[in-house]
């Protein structure tokens, strides 16, 4: 498995420990720490990847959650990053509650813990049904709740069924920068907006490549796959997306270069080139 997609989750576990009373319920071999994921030694030598990486966005942040398969009666941890879209920087203090529902059982609830550095929250949860669920995450200031709502999971009855749950896809021809490396570097992601009925973007969004002009489009919170689109006429350092992205995805419009160590493009420069990096109104 590539270092970089197990290195969060080493993060975490390293920042949690196993000291929590959630372990009471682990068995003696039943997973090794040392990977980051939870595996059954008694036979099975898979090392597959089957955590689920999921973004989700509202008007004002990003939440990118990192969790690993969920099995009833025993723990799982969730790494989570929290992201204001204006500036793209991580939102500070606060805390995250984990909810389970649905599926005709009680509710259940994680939360109570502080960031561990700004931006970057975990928890543990030890979920103790099986079946389909809903699940949601809440992240609370003093001043702010807001409710992520990401639709239905399913927690396994046993380890062994577990397994069935479906590897991990990375994409594929996409660049990898992870979550910090983007807030440090001043990287900015926008989704198109939409003005007269068509989308535009950013110059600084487009890059040349001898004839063709492509854009770097967030697929997966720490993946970037460059894309081909035709552009229309450009106002006020906006140029019009004819095809190759839509309403709904994220673009890197700012910076992002050096780390997009596969780009071999320059920017697309435009006279009065103006932008509004703050504008959210798509």
């Amino acid at each position: 498995m590539p270092t970089h997609l197990i290195a969060p989750l080493l993060l975490l576990l390293t920042l949690t420990g196993c000291g929590s009373a959630d372990h009471d319920n682990h068995k003696a071999g039943a997973h090794n720490h040392g990977d980051g994921m939870e595996h059954d030694h008694s036979g099975d030598d898979e090392h597959v990847d089957r955590s689920s990486h999921v973004v989700n966005f509202n008007e004002n942040n990003e939440l990118f959650l990192q969790y690993e398969t969920l099995v009833a009666k025993r723990d799982a941890v969730f790494l989570v990053h929290i992201t204001d879209l204006t500036h793209y920087t991580p939102i500070p203090g606060g805390f995250i509650t984990i909810i389970l529902s649905g599926g005709g059982v009680p509710d259940e609830i994680f939360s109570g813990k502080r960031p561990v550095r700004d931006g970057i929250h975990i928890e543990v949860a030890l979920p103790q049904y099986a079946g389909e669920r809903q699940l949601s995450l809440r992240f609370e200031t003093d001043t702010t709740q807001i409710t992520h709502d990401l639709g239905k999971i399913i927690v396994y009855p046993d380890y062994a069924s577990s397994k069935n749950s479906a590897a991990r896809l990375i994409p594929e021809n996409a660049i990898y920068i992870e979550k910090e490396a983007q807030w440090k570097t001043g990287l900015i992601i926008q989704a198109p907006t939409i003005d007269k009925q068509q989308l535009t973007l950013p110059a600084s969004a487009i890059h040349q490549n001898n004839n063709e002009k492509l854009i770097y489009v967030m697929s997966g919170a720490e993946f970037f796959e460059p894309r081909k689109v035709t552009t229309g006429e450009a106002h006020h350092g906006r140029v019009t997306i004819l095809s190759g992205v839509t309403a709904d995805e994220y673009v890197v419009i700012k910076e992002g270069r050096a780390q997009l160590s596969d780009d071999r493009s320059t920017p697309l420069e435009m006279p009065g080139h103006n932008d509004d990096l703050s504008a959210h109104d798509h």
